[in-house]
């Protein structure tokens, strides 16, 4: 249970720190949204979310530090709209939705075994 309330606070403190202070964030719509969730070992986890166009949104998935995780970001009409594919399991991937509609997030665990995470769209 203490890790998960590390996950947590990092997550908020690492929210606080990339929108910076006063930065606009666009919500989707029905509001933030925030998970903690597994993903398998060389599993791939997906979520969709509705957002607004024109307004800026930021997803973000912090990992327990076990694996490495990709996270990925595509429009209703399936084009990836932004990716996060570094060595790390911390994934933040900014963009500003061209049209309004329903985006598909993918957390992918690249690695042997499972890895606790949270997620946040903002």
């Amino acid at each position: 249970m203490k890790a998960i309330c590390k996950l947590v606070a990092a997550l908020a403190i690492g929210v606080a720190t990339l929108a910076g202070p006063g930065a606009a964030q666009a919500r989707p719509v029905g509001g933030t949204v925030q998970r903690i969730e597994v993903v398998p070992a060389r599993a791939t986890d997906s979520y969709t979310v509705n957002l607004v166009a024109g307004q800026a949104v930021m997803v973000m998935a912090i990992g327990d530090g076990d694996t490495d995780l990709d996270l990925f970001v595509y429009d209703a009409d399936g084009v990836l709209v932004g990716s996060d594919t570094d060595l790390t399991d911390t994934c933040l991937v900014r963009f500003t939705p061209r049209a309004g509609g329903a985006y598909t997030i993918k957390v992918k665990n690249l690695g042997a075994v499972g890895n606790r995470y949270a997620l946040i769209v903002k």
